[in-house]
């Protein structure tokens, strides 16, 4: 059996631990505390919050350069007054804990840059005009700060900015009434109250999982599919790739800082499966519980092409073409540019180089200078 590659996601682990019950009173101060932070006055604030919800999650965003990142900005408080009527004319409400609520879509055209707001059936109620001097790109040059410096090809710099297209996020907004926020904020108090005490309950009464916070759980031999589980551990971040019986590749383990960039670092090389079971165990020492953190596992043994570089290398390690043995087709062959010449196996005209250099040294990114 086969295995090209499977990702898993850990952002931050947390047992699950007895929580404990907050009282009413904390809870309504805890939540219209937060709502009048939240509070927006104009319809530029509300690109504002578009704008934060970007740069929070263009980090994370399908990689291809193609698709969009739906993603739910939560609940905003706002001034119906102080919104002109062609807006606040087209909200659409429902009542939720006594309280009336608009759901709202920002988009932003990724033509014009304008930010589109639409109601809860998708009609325009606004549309503002980007800032004066406004950078789509502001997200990748805070990335990238040398991306124009000569380090990066011409076609890396577009599936960079492909990539960190910031047009690729729409967010959803849940709008509330000032005038509603006490109201609200009681009735969710109650709800929670009552909810957190039955999680208790629960919790006292069900055993811990062995494997838990990964994406699938293990549940011992006769597996059909290949997944990794996740999961805190002492000194790291515990990763267990399962695989069927019948699977009896070597596998690779990959880390990466950053999924939409690409680049991955090779953490555990060509690790054999065993034979007397059908899972492996990694613990991450280098993870880190504040920052983002991606794994992959491939096939070690698996060369389509047959150069020497097994495939799941090619795709996350070098971004080459995993089949054909000369990606850029300047007749040298991609185990001998990387290895041998240490030239770029992506661009012809880096064949002789002076230096060759990984930069960032974070994520292990090499650049080839002529």
């Amino acid at each position: 059996m086969m295995l090209a590659g499977l990702i898993g996601i850990t952002l931050l682990y947390s047992p699950p631990d007895v929580l404990a019950v907050k009282t009413t009173a904390e809870i309504v101060k805890r939540s219209e505390d937060t709502l009048e932070a939240s509070m927006v006055s104009t319809v530029e604030d509300l690109v504002g919050k578009l704008r934060f919800e970007q740069d929070m999650f263009i980090f994370i965003m399908p990689p291809g350069g193609e698709g969009t990142l739906k993603q739910t900005g939560g609940m905003v408080a706002f001034d119906p007054k102080a919104f002109p009527d062609t807006f606040t004319s087209g909200l659409i409400g429902e009542m939720i804990y006594d309280s009336p609520v608009y759901t709202i879509t920002l988009i932003e055209d990724p033509t014009t840059h304008e930010t589109v707001i639409s109601n809860a059936d998708g009609k325009e109620i606004a549309i503002v005009k980007p800032e004066a001097g406004y950078n789509p790109w502001w997200c990748l040059e805070m990335k990238y700060p040398d991306l124009y410096s000569g380090l990066y090809s011409e076609n890396e710099i577009k599936r960079l900015q492909d990539e960190y297209d910031p047009t690729r996020i729409q967010i959803t907004l849940t709008l509330i009434p000032k005038d509603f926020i006490n109201t609200y904020s009681k009735a969710l108090a109650e709800e929670q109250v009552r909810l957190a005490e039955e999680q208790v309950a629960l919790a006292l009464k069900t055993p811990k999982s062995k494997f838990g916070g990964g994406m699938m759980m293990y549940q011992g031999t006769g597996m059909t599919n290949f997944f990794l589980d996740i999961t805190q551990s002492t000194g790291g971040i515990k990763v267990t790739f399962a695989y069927p019986d019948d699977y009896t590749n070597k596998v690779d383990f990959f880390t990466c800082p950053d999924l939409i960039a690409g680049w991955w670092d090779l953490a555990v090389s060509a690790t054999n499966v065993s034979t007397s079971t059908n899972f492996i165990e990694w613990v991450d020492v280098n993870s880190s519980a504040h920052s983002p953190r991606f794994y992959q596992a491939g096939n070690s043994d698996l060369d389509t092409d047959g150069d020497g570089i097994s495939d799941a290398r090619e795709k996350y390690l070098y971004h080459t073409n995993a089949y054909t043995n000369d990606t850029d087709g300047d007749g040298l062959s991609d185990y001998y540019e990387i290895f041998t010449s240490h030239t770029d196996p992506n661009n012809p005209k880096t064949n002789k180089p002076n230096v060759c250099i990984s930069y960032p040294a974070s994520e292990s990114r090499k650049v080839w200078l002529p």
